[in-house]
């Protein structure tokens, strides 16, 4: 068979599959089976690749082949059934296969084709009948004219297909030689039913709807649930159409929207089932006697409003023993024999604002540049350009608006209600466009198709109708829980939105009754769940938060409650619980975002300038460089008077952010407007900490200054301020302090040169961090003792060095430090010459940096000159350095520390070599 995919154009889809093939494994065991379905296979694949088929995919028992001409899609089958007939089978396991047609367009993603009518042809196959041959009105157009005289076409009248769109004409293809009679096909008409037909493609939810339809085969009242605009209707209209022929007296939809009285489901259901009313007999019995012995699926939508009929389904279960209901809704039944499925929302790209800095950086290569064929692959992009098609039939996505189309996907969370209505707005705005109002996600997604019911039309209505289910207390908390950015826990919910006093319940007991009607969900969190709500639900209680008059004061609630999270986390973010401290900040990331934004905007000076100083670290280890400057700067635009100490803080914090970025100006200027600060208060601790800080700045502008002498007269000032600060540390018995300034002075020692003295300074500092389980400054003392050691050629040493120091900042999940190690162990390659290696190293810690902000680049590259250090880019030819650099750049976090910790094992654990 040809192994190429065909080009694009009008093809020809064919689909196979085994009639009744779980039936007969089970009847002749796995092994004979096995070994049919081989010989089946092969019959098959001769057949197809004699008429150039291209073989797309094969699961299971199943075919899907691709032809670039119809004719010889429709000669390829009827060889392949004619093989089949002609093989010998076993009496008790003929191999009877059934096969449809189409011939449509298709586009590749991710190497795979996708399109709407590939779907049609599969399903035209499985309304077939093994033996048979049907085959679309589209592909019967292009094969009539010219047919061999042995081959006939029948035409069987149109058919409604399982995708419950409009009817579709099925044409058999006969042969004189082969089997022409077969029951009437099995499509949704062959069974009674009322399912309404669909007027646009059903798009994704393959994995959803095969989940369904399992379970439905294993209960009697399988309850949908989900938020509105999930699409739980639509997918349960499918599920029924798909489930159609287990149930030989018919499928049933009713619609519940409109009805309001629990008392008036069952006259509902009876009307749908077409029984009789009677003005003598309650309406279940006059239902349970309609019904009787009849195998009927009956599919309640929208139940939520009716809950109280819930023991209504359970009587009818119990009474009509051959009745399976399903049931949409957006809080379960709770009723005995119920299973509940939930309904997420479709597949969506990564929201990457709402990714941590280390999730981004280990995105795939394709997600992280947007790549168009991967985001195609994503059910709810497929969803957008489907309806988007349908008011503008040129719209395609391409490289340029891509990363908009991947955003408002991920924004809207996959729901289908919302993504459609987004759609709908391409007929007048671009992508981009339509990405920048999505902050406004209720007045931008409105004007539905008329058709549907009104909670449809607007994703508004569709909230509201829930709203409106809900007591008042429920209600309130609903809208205080808005506040929350990316979820909270039980804790900080209770924190912000209780007292419960004021709601009436138990915050407890609210939440979880929020998840049961589909407003929250919850999400497994690492050592407690989450209760998240997406965007637009909580743009909604933000509303009415508002109109309650509430928002600020709740606000200002959260704002403390993530202030006091902060500031118990900042002194651990170096110890060694720093990986659990670090992870919980980066959980609610956006809800400290949030607090420093209002604490910013309303202003409250002190929380603003309390939050940034305890969160600056945090910013440092994961990331986050450029947003911390940003917010720095704009708090130090206000001229805040703020307490003296906390002046300070900010201060300090502000220089760090601005020596991490490489500003020696800024960092000297806020260094040293903290030190002169803690002067004035006296605090020894804290002037021991500013003079460390400050002598950095006094050092920083000569560290890496190729070819220059270490300016002893200016940067000895630094120096001096170091020994002050040892002085006052070792006064105040501050050990994790001493050890800090010790390592300041192997720096100031490596940048003069003086590489043996470095070394005995950071030894020292090595052996204080350990005692006093500052893991992060461990680190940093194993990436100096690397440097000094590889300057010297010593490369077994410095290899080992930089792999303890990575394996630190790994375990943190510290990207500034995993930045400065892989260009030690870079260095280390070429020493090695391994210069390819050396290559993708420095590559990747380059994409790093530019990513983080961490500007770092040319303290790097003029440190290999300084010293002498065997540097990356002198190792190869220039095309070949930027191949190399390239493919490690590509790699994700994850896979590039992986890659640099290769070759060998570490001796013992967070053990570096002494010299």
């Amino acid at each position: 068979m040809t192994a190429t995919p065909p080009p694009s154009g009008t093809v020809t889809f064919l689909f196979t599959d085994i009639e009744g093939s779980t039936r007969l494994e089970q009847q002749i065991g796995t092994a004979r089976y096995a070994a049919l379905l081989e010989r089946h296979r092969e019959i098959l694949r001769d057949a197809f690749g004699a008429h150039g088929g291209v073989e797309q995919g094969t699961e299971g028992d199943s075919f899907f082949v691709v032809f670039n001409s119809a004719r010889e899609a429709v000669a390829a089958a009827i060889d392949a059934q004619r093989g089949l007939a002609a093989e010998p089978w076993p009496d008790d396991a003929p191999i009877r296969v059934r096969m449809g047609l189409h011939s449509g367009e298709a586009g590749m993603a991710g190497g795979t084709l996708v399109g709407l009518d590939i779907n049609r042809a599969a399903r035209i196959a499985a309304v077939a009948h093994g033996g048979q041959i049907l085959v679309s009105d589209t592909t019967r157009a292009l094969v009539s004219a010219g047919l061999p005289d042995d081959l006939h076409l029948r035409d069987l009248g149109e058919h409604r297909l399982r995708d419950l769109a409009g009817p579709e004409r099925l044409v058999q293809v006969d042969a004189d030689d082969l089997p022409g009679e077969f029951p009437a096909v099995r499509s949704l008409d062959s069974r009674p039913n009322n399912l309404p037909t669909q007027l646009t493609t059903f798009v994704g939810r393959e994995r959803e709807l095969a989940e369904a339809l399992e379970l439905l085969s294993r209960t009697r009242l399988l309850t949908m649930t989900g938020p509105g605009g999930t699409g739980k209707t639509r997918l349960s209209l499918q599920v029924a159409a798909a489930a159609a022929e287990r149930f030989p007296d018919g499928v049933w939809f009713v619609a519940l929207e409109p009805v309001r009285d629990a008392a008036l489901v069952a006259p509902t259901i009876a009307r749908a089932l077409g029984a009789q009313d009677s003005s003598t007999r309650p309406a279940l019995e006059t239902l349970v006697d309609a019904i009787g012995e009849r195998h009927y699926l009956i599919l309640l939508d929208n139940f939520e409003q009716v809950l109280a009929a819930g023991p209504v389904v359970a009587e009818i279960l119990r009474r009509c023993p051959n009745v399976t209901c399903l049931v949409t809704t957006r809080t379960a039944l709770r009723v005995s024999g119920e299973q509940e499925y939930p309904i997420p929302g479709l597949p969506a790209p990564p929201d990457i604002s709402r990714l941590s800095e280390m999730e981004r950086l280990n995105l795939p290569l394709a997600i992280r540049e947007l790549d168009v064929d991967a985001l195609n692959q994503y059910e709810a992009v497929r969803l957008f350009i489907a309806r988007a098609v349908a008011v503008r039939p040129g719209f395609t996505v391409t490289n340029a608006n891509a990363p908009a189309v991947a955003q408002i996907c991920a924004q809207l969370h996959g729901m289908p209600l919302a993504i459609e209505l987004a759609a709908a707005r391409i007929k007048l705005l671009t992508p981009d466009q339509i990405l920048a109002r999505l902050g406004h996600h209720l007045a931008l997604l409105t004007a539905g198709s008329r058709d549907l019911p009104e909670r449809q039309q607007t994703l508004r209505g569709a909230i509201a109708w829930s709203y409106d289910l809900l007591d008042e207390g429920a209600r309130r908390l609903l809208d205080r829980l808005s506040v929350f950015l990316g979820g909270c826990d039980l804790e900080t919910a209770e924190a912000v939105c209780g007292p419960g006093t004021e709601l009436g319940f138990d915050i407890f007991d609210g939440l979880s009754a929020l998840v049961d009607q589909s407003l929250l969900r919850i999400e497994e969190g690492e050592t407690a769940p989450r209760f998240v709500m997406t965007e637009t639900i909580a743009e909604f209680a933000s509303e009415m938060l508002e109109t309650r008059g509430e928002r600020n004061a709740v606000q200002e609630r959260h704002a403390r409650v993530f202030l006091d999270l902060a500031e118990r986390a900042a002194p651990n973010l170096s110890g060694t619980d720093q990986r659990l401290w670090l992870d919980r900040l980066e959980r609610d990331h956006d809800n400290l975002r949030a607090a420093l934004d209002w604490s910013t905007g309303h202003p409250e000076p002190d929380v603003a300038a309390r939050l940034a100083f305890a969160l600056w670290r945090f910013w440092q280890q994961r990331g986050y460089l450029n947003e911390a400057r940003r917010r720095f700067e704009t708090m130090a635009a206000q001229n805040w008077t703020l307490e003296p100490a906390v002046a300070a803080r900010f201060a300090e914090a502000f220089g760090g952010v601005a020596y991490w970025q490489a500003d020696h100006p800024a960092a000297d200027r806020w260094y040293e407007e903290a030190l002169e600060i803690w002067r004035r208060l006296g605090d020894k601790r804290e002037i021991a900490n500013a003079l460390y800080n400050d002598a950095y700045a006094d050092i920083l502008p000569y560290m890496g200054l190729a070819g220059m002498e270490f300016p002893e007269e200016a940067a000895g000032v630094g120096r001096a301020k170091l020994e002050e600060a040892l002085a006052l540390y070792r006064e105040v018995g501050d050990k994790a302090g001493e050890g800090n300034v010790l390592w300041g002075l192997g720096s100031y020692h490596y940048f003069a040169n003086a590489g043996n003295e470095a070394e005995r300074w950071y030894l020292e500092s090595l052996a204080l961090h350990r005692d006093s389980g500052q893991r992060t400054m461990e680190a940093w003392s194993l990436h100096m003792l690397a440097l000094v050691t590889i300057a010297r050629e010593n490369v077994g040493p410095s290899r080992d060095y930089a792999r303890h120091a990575l394996r630190h900042f790994r375990d943190a999940g510290d990207v500034a430090g995993i930045t400065l190690v892989l260009d030690d162990l870079a260095s280390i390659a070429v020493a090695q010459d391994d210069a390819p290696r050396a290559a993708r190293l420095f590559g990747g810690a380059r994409h790093l940096q530019h990513t983080t902000g961490t500007d770092l680049a040319n303290y790097v590259e003029e440190t290999y000159k300084q010293f002498d250090a065997p540097s990356p880019r002198g190792a190869l030819p220039p095309e070949d350095f930027e191949r190399y650099g390239a493919e490690g750049a590509a790699m994700s976090l994850d896979e590039l520390v992986a890659y640099a910790l290769e070759g060998g094992d570490l001796p013992e654990p967070h053990k570096a070599p002494t010299t």
